[in-house]
């Protein structure tokens, strides 16, 4: 799929959703030429309508988790990717995307010491835009 179809459908995917500008640059990179794109897609629709139908309590499915200074990780694995999005809930009680980065196969436990504090500024960034 090429790089303006694939934007297309993942802003029309998106609508409706806060987004950190920088995620979707960090999901071209992450999938970019990887022939993914559409399958990647489909398992974010699913996620995202997932999030929206129960909120906080998506934690109960496995693949969420609360991670620490209310943020989130979202899975999204297939056999040719393995992707985390993090995201958190605005004080408006909106979902926001935050950040994504390309989780290692192999790895019992990922390792969220990097992402974390960029997930907390970009949800800063997010919530004074609200205001």
């Amino acid at each position: 799929m090429n790089k303006e179809k694939f934007i297309a459908l993942l802003v029309a995917a998106l609508h409706g959703i806060s987004v950190h500008q920088d995620l979707i640059l960090e999901l071209l990179g992450i999938l970019k030429s990887s022939g993914s794109e559409q399958a990647f897609l489909d398992i974010l629709i699913a996620r995202l309508k997932f999030l929206d139908e129960r909120g906080i309590h998506a934690v109960r499915h496995q693949e969420f988790e609360l991670l620490d200074q209310g943020i989130y990780s979202m899975h999204l694995a297939r056999k040719e990717f393995n992707i985390r999005i993090l995201y958190c809930f605005l004080s408006d009680g909106r979902p926001a995307l935050l950040c994504a980065f390309f989780e290692r196969a192999g790895h019992k436990d990922t390792d969220y010491t990097h992402e974390i504090p960029k997930a907390v500024q970009r949800r800063k960034e997010l919530e004074e835009e609200l205001s």
